[in-house]
């Protein structure tokens, strides 16, 4: 059972891990290739929840607009949890330089991410994800 899951943890990770090197370089398709159309998200700013692929693909603006290609986005710590149809991942990430409005971040910031993953035709499909930060 435990080769299962470690054949599960990998695929994750290298998962999340094309995800941020996405982000890094603002490839929209790449970004959404592993979500789940009906997929859900809790995000930093406003809209708080965005349903569905589209309405994720359409919050990826703001980040966009401050986050310059190539700047960093990527994990300071993950943690993955298998079963044999759902898993979930927590990490804290590091979001580069003036990728945020706040003059707080000038030099960038930590935040939260947890992703809630299931079993799809064998391959894991991302299906929920929240971004948090410190208040």
């Amino acid at each position: 059972m435990r080769d299962h899951a470690d054949t599960d943890e990998i695929q994750i990770r290298a998962l999340l891990e094309s995800w941020a090197d996405a982000v890094r370089r603002h490839d929209l398709p790449a970004i959404l290739a592993h979500h789940e159309r009906d997929m859900l998200m809790f995000d930093l700013v406003p809209p708080l929840q965005s349903q569905g692929i589209e309405a994720y693909e359409q919050s990826w603006g703001l980040l966009f607009r401050y986050h310059k290609p190539g700047t960093a986005f990527g994990f300071r710590e993950l943690a993955i949890t298998t079963g044999v149809d759902a898993a979930f991942a927590a990490a804290i990430m590091w979001c580069g330089p003036d990728s945020s409005v706040s003059a707080a971040d000038t030099d960038g910031f930590l935040f939260r991410l947890t992703v809630g993953l299931r079993k799809v035709g064998g391959n894991c499909r991302i299906t929920h994800q929240h971004h948090s930060v410190p208040t």
